[in-house]
């Protein structure tokens, strides 16, 4: 038993204090807000992204203690992260949801949309985590991917001691809401230079 929730701890290398998080959290508002214009330009409307909670967790553990709102958030965007921090990055939102979303736009091809809007919003995560490394961070891959959120994650053959930081938000746009959450999986090698950075951005 003991030796067990030694490994266990071992494999999940999160010793995030409460003042890491506030940071985390208030990085990944910002990183939301860097999309929000392009997003509007998207669906013709003025659209406003707003983050509620923010959640960190080892791969390994994601299936018990993960950020999952909904067994029915199975219509997600994924891609790679390539630059100075490597990773793999998804959005995701109830299928009706991100229909509806992406049809605001007018356009003929709502799931062409999606994979777009979904690219827009992971894009501007991207350009600011380049802002705060200092460093080139591109996504890259966009796809369309139809499976539960574990599904998606495991399905990236990343090693289980991943961390997942996990963000749930809120997109509002033309007085709809819709709920969506993004997942961001990074090696815990880049773990300590990204707690690092937002620190040094504080003081």
């Amino acid at each position: 038993m003991g030796v067990t929730h030694m490994t266990r701890l071992e494999m999940t290398p999160l010793m995030i204090s409460t003042e890491q998080m506030i940071a985390l959290h208030g990085f990944f508002a910002e990183a939301a807000a860097v999309g929000e214009t392009s997003l509007g330009e998207i669906t013709g409307c003025e659209t406003e992204v707003e983050v509620q909670e923010v959640r960190a967790t080892a791969l390994v553990d994601f299936g018990d203690r993960g950020l999952c709102l909904s067994d029915d958030m199975i219509a997600g965007v994924m891609g790679r992260l390539e630059g100075v921090m490597p990773g793999t990055a998804n959005l995701v939102l109830e299928p009706e949801e991100a229909l509806l979303w992406a049809r605001l736009s007018g356009g003929e091809d709502p799931l062409s949309i999606y994979v777009e809007l979904g690219k827009t919003l992971l894009e501007g995560v991207a350009t600011f985590l380049a802002e705060v490394l200092e460093g080139e961070v591109v996504f890259d891959g966009a796809r369309l991917v139809e499976q539960s959120e574990l599904a998606m994650l495991v399905a990236t053959h990343a090693p289980l001691d991943t961390t997942v930081f996990s963000t749930r938000m809120r997109i509002v746009a033309r007085d709809k809401k819709f709920d969506a959450v993004s997942h961001l999986l990074v090696e815990p090698k880049y773990l300590a230079q990204l707690l690092s950075a937002l620190s040094a951005a504080s003081h």
